[in-house]
């Protein structure tokens, strides 16, 4: 018993002698409450972009536009068909009414008025809240009319070339998103302050091997797990949950060796900057953490109050998300997604130059 005590006062010694580690124990966690608790704060304060098209002019559709437009959750443009469909298929609505021609005279005349709705698949975490809440307001609109819910009947069209997907589709990109990141923070760059504590890079430093020649080696062993990750990812997304996998390989294969290089590069700064391999890896899950749940790879940045989707669009992870979900899931190419590869490139070129400034052999 008394081996363990002296093993835990030393433990807990040298923790609170460590600042750095001081910070990520008892700061942090405080930090991200705040930061969640902001997100979450706001999440009832969502506007869904809605777009109304009005082909009937009649008194009644009128009065529908109008009673859609005082609706402080939607945020409503109302325009011609052709220019909203365009809307919806850029991702500027999250969905669109459009209320034909007819419309006031059937509902006039007692039978149910029609109105046509085309929600935007493409955004899985909204469609669903999209599809229910303008159902929900049309039913009351109609009960409010004539006192019977059924007097506006709503029929569903598929909206061209936005994509039905299903949840898994967007996940499973998100999922090797945070896996790429994680492997490049708390992998090999953690083992290099592993080496410098037990004084293997000073011995590397005077033997034969170049440390370039060093650090490749263990670089390479990283990316090559990494495109096994995501082999295997992707795989059990499509087998087990029948995930719909539209892109090119060979992109996914890029994104995920640059997301690699460039998290490993941050991973390098934070050794270089950090005392030890403790302080690196707390470091490390004190950076990953926030940006996993900021970054939008899980769910629809528009659940987030806008200061917080600037916050993500400054996050390198947001990048390597998007840019793999448009591979996967838009069969986008490297051109269309050039802002990802180049914020990522950038990222990780600053991370080097930085890791190389202040590296240190122990």
């Amino acid at each position: 018993m008394r081996p363990f005590q002296k093993v835990f006062l030393y433990d807990l010694k040298m923790t609170l002698r460590q600042r750095e580690a001081m910070f990520w124990l008892l700061l942090f966690p405080l930090l991200l409450m705040t930061i969640l608790g902001f997100v979450f704060k706001g999440s009832g304060e969502i506007r869904l972009s809605v777009g109304l098209v009005d082909l009937d002019g009649s008194a009644l559709s009128r009065a529908v536009t109008e009673a859609f437009q005082a609706i402080d959750a939607l945020k409503v443009e109302v325009g011609g068909e052709g220019e909203e469909r365009e809307a919806l298929r850029d991702g500027k609505r999250n969905g669109i009414l459009i209320i034909p021609a007819g419309f006031g005279e059937a509902v006039a005349s007692g039978r149910s008025g029609e109105v046509i709705m085309l929600v935007n698949r493409s955004e899985v975490t909204t469609a669903q809240v999209t599809s229910s809440t303008l159902r929900g307001i049309l039913e009351k609109m109609g009960q409010a009319m004539t006192g019977t819910p059924e007097v506006i009947s709503v029929r569903e069209e598929e909206a061209g070339e936005v994509k039905d997907f299903k949840y898994i589709d967007f996940m499973v990109p998100g999922i090797l998103a945070m896996v790429v990141m994680f492997s490049g923070l708390t992998g090999y760059s953690l083992e290099i302050a592993t080496y410098r504590e037990k004084g293997i890079l000073r011995r590397i430093k005077v033997s034969p091997i170049p440390l370039s020649t060093f650090l490749a080696g263990g670089i390479a062993s990283v990316l090559v797990f990494s495109i096994l990750q995501a082999a295997v990812l992707i795989a059990f997304g499509v087998l087990a949950f029948g995930m719909r996998l539209k892109g090119n390989y060979l992109y996914i294969a890029f994104f995920v060796l640059l997301g690699s290089l460039t998290f490993l590069a941050l991973g390098f700064l934070l050794a270089s900057l950090t005392r030890n391999s403790r302080s690196a890896g707390l470091a490390a899950q004190a950076i990953g953490m926030p940006m996993m749940f900021l970054s939008g790879i899980f769910f629809s940045l528009e659940w987030v109050p806008a200061p917080v989707r600037v916050v993500a669009r400054c996050l390198p992870l947001y990048y390597l998300g998007d840019g793999l979900r448009g591979v996967m899931i838009d069969a986008a190419s490297l051109f269309d997604l050039w802002v990802d590869i180049a914020v990522l490139v950038g990222v990780g070129l600053a991370a080097f130059v930085a890791s190389v400034r202040f590296f240190r052999w122990e």
